[in-house]
């Protein structure tokens, strides 16, 4: 077995291969989709495939057969040569990938700052929030030229969901990734009659058949008033408008949100892990 990039001869196949996977790795799905650099296939001898790679500053990664003893000890000999030297900050994806690779890093003496454990939900069927908004209130499809306006909304966002006690926060860093946000993906806000944005919703990754929702947050302020289940309804609707299913992760202590997406009728897929190194 070897890896070998993901170019332009080989990229139909590395889709064929995960696609069935796709709703625990939609990033990495569109990261081939849009012809990313550093990512990489696990072929044999034969050329088949049986896992992918993307293995940048955040190792996104389809491991299908890591839960599997027997098939895991062939491949873990090229994956773990693969991995040997290479910077990663975080290692981000299903349950049983994440944990091989931990695994495989810490026969190196590698550990993890920070573990955080999610729940992947997928929509079986369409299921729509109403909600009245006061007078002069709007749901806006945000872009570049709102990342101040939305930055402070974003930085508690970070601060409260994503950044693990590890990390340091960074204006600038959130700055830039909340404008390349808004430029690559779909990005909603609830707007009051001032024009203070109060609550955030957004597509996180738009695969082939899948499109991951993140980035959902309410100001404190304004909770209790179901301006999220609004938002990821109005979003849930724009993916199946384009022929495709949403997919989230919330993360396992955050039982407000486990409710509000069961609510919305999502549903337990698997499993995923974001390590923190």
């Amino acid at each position: 077995m070897q890896f070998v990039p993901v170019d332009d001869l080989n990229r139909q196949q590395v889709l064929a291969f995960i696609t069935p996977h796709e709703a625990a790795c939609a990033a990495l799905t569109e990261n081939i989709r849009r012809k990313a650099d550093d990512i990489f296939a696990l072929e044999d001898d034969c050329g088949n495939v049986s896992g992918v790679i993307g293995a940048k500053r955040t190792i996104l990664h389809c491991l299908p057969d890591a839960g599997n003893a027997e098939k895991s000890a062939l491949i873990e000999p090229e994956l773990r040569a693969f991995l040997h030297g290479r910077k990663a900050a975080c290692i981000n994806g299903e349950k049983y990938g994440t944990e091989f690779i931990l695994r495989i890093l810490a026969s190196d003496g590698i550990q993890p700052a920070a573990v955080n454990h999610y729940t992947l939900m997928t929509q079986p069927q369409e299921k729509f929030r109403a909600v009245i908004l006061p007078q002069g209130w709007r749901i806006v499809h945000c872009h570049e030229k709102d990342a101040d306006t939305l930055m402070s909304l974003q930085s508690a966002y970070e601060k409260e969901e994503v950044l693990p006690v590890c990390r340091t926060f960074s204006a600038s860093v959130v700055l830039q990734n909340l404008e390349h946000t808004l430029r690559t993906e779909y990005v909603l806000s609830l707007q009051t009659n001032r024009g203070a944005f109060v609550a955030k919703a957004n597509t996180n990754a738009i695969g082939i058949n899948y499109i991951q929702i993140g980035g959902v947050y309410t100001d404190p302020g304004y909770r209790r008033h179901h301006y999220a289940a609004l938002l990821v309804s109005t979003l849930v609707h724009k993916i199946y408008t384009v022929k495709k299913r949403p997919v989230l992760f919330v993360k396992d202590s955050n039982a407000a949100a486990s409710q509000l997406y069961n609510s919305l009728g999502f549903v337990k897929s698997d499993s995923f892990v974001i390590a923190y190194l």
